[in-house]
């Protein structure tokens, strides 16, 4: 089945496809609906055979959140951890993931529960998911997107791992500025000095609002 997945490299993924034939399909079926085959022991299963690709690497953990099926304000969403060697870009193996249902409305409710209550919880327990099965790595550095600009997520990393995060948060830094406009102020240079202004002012006139909210700060 995991041959047949990697060939097939995500596209139109039926297990009919896959099983090859009627007999292939039935074996796969009967397979996914055994009671001891569940997306928790894939996933540690495929954790523990990681461990021993990361000995002595500098790993990247990539994480980020996938849709699997939409409905309306909610769904059945994917987050995945992937662990991908730094030097190389080869990628290594799962080193977490879990689904995630979400029930529409509930957004307005996240401010008053604690992170180990919402779905930002997904970030912690990727990069501790991580650090397990990479145990045996030179270096982890944990890569992920905006949504896990997250106090907690800082707060909380593995002991040893560096971050790398794409900025939601206009953040106080210890000299008394504010992140953003401390990134605004650093040199660039050369075409992609360019594009990243071209870039920037682009997304600025999408979002006016956040230009009223920086001067308000």
């Amino acid at each position: 089945m995991h041959d047949r997945l990697v060939s097939a490299g995500g596209r139109g993924i039926r297990v009919r496809r896959l099983g090859g034939d009627r007999a292939g399909e039935i074996r796969l079926t009967r397979f996914l609906r055994n009671a001891n085959v569940t997306s928790g022991e894939m996933v540690a299963s495929a954790a523990e055979r990681l461990g021993g690709r990361c000995a002595d690497r500098h790993i990247l953990a990539i994480q980020d959140t996938t849709v699997v099926k939409s409905e309306g304000g909610g769904g059945l969403y994917l987050h995945v951890c992937l662990a991908v060697d730094a030097d190389d870009g080869a990628i290594l193996g799962l080193a977490h993931a879990q689904f995630l249902k979400r029930e529409e409305g509930r957004k307005a409710q996240r401010r008053g529960l604690p992170t180990a209550a919402k779905e930002s919880q997904r970030w912690l327990d990727g990069a501790d998911g991580a650090a397990r099965a990479c145990a045996a790595a030179r270096q982890m550095t944990l890569i992920s997107d905006r949504e896990s600009d997250i106090y907690a997520a800082f707060a909380q990393r593995p002991a040893g791992a560096h971050m790398v995060v794409r900025a939601a948060q206009d953040r106080s830094l210890e000299d008394g500025g504010r992140l953003f406009a401390m990134t605004d102020a650093l040199p660039e240079a050369g075409e992609r000095s360019l594009i990243c202004r071209q870039n920037r002012a682009a997304a600025r006139a999408k979002r006016p609002w956040r230009r009223g909210l920086r001067a308000s700060r």
